[in-house]
């Protein structure tokens, strides 16, 4: 398997930004369940010397690694590659977030889609007024 986000074990690359935000993500993930680099590295067959890479983002992740940590770490994996949250995109962020999924969901059903292209219109409006 290859690694991903992983400069190559030949070539003298540098961690990229993406790398070490990569390693801060297992490490905070690491410590919210309180487990240190070697309990972690004990759970998935490494040592604790590469978990450390990992988090320095010196070492790349393979694809079966970056599955055992997902499990271990009670994470998703696109969480722990990207930063990204599928899960908190689904979630209203706020008060008026939170209205507006509940004014939606008052809709009937067979008028959603024309109640949806009146929001997007009226988001374009206020797009085009704060530029």
């Amino acid at each position: 398997m290859s690694a991903m986000n992983t400069p190559s074990s030949n070539a003298k690359s540098k961690a990229t930004e993406a790398d070490r935000e990569r390693g801060r993500r297992i490490a905070k993930a690491r410590t919210k369940i309180e487990l240190t680099q070697a309990e972690l590295a004990d759970k998935i067959g490494v040592s604790a010397g590469l978990v450390g890479q990992w988090e320095t983002g010196s070492t790349g992740l393979t694809p079966k690694k970056a599955a055992l940590l997902e499990r271990v770490l009670k994470v998703s994996m696109t969480w722990l590659l990207t930063g990204n949250d599928p899960d908190q995109t689904r979630r209203a962020q706020t008060e008026t977030e939170l209205e507006q999924l509940a004014l939606i969901r008052s809709v009937p059903i067979e008028n959603q889609e024309k109640f949806l292209e009146i929001v997007r219109s009226a988001a374009k409006a206020f797009s085009k007024k704060e530029t």
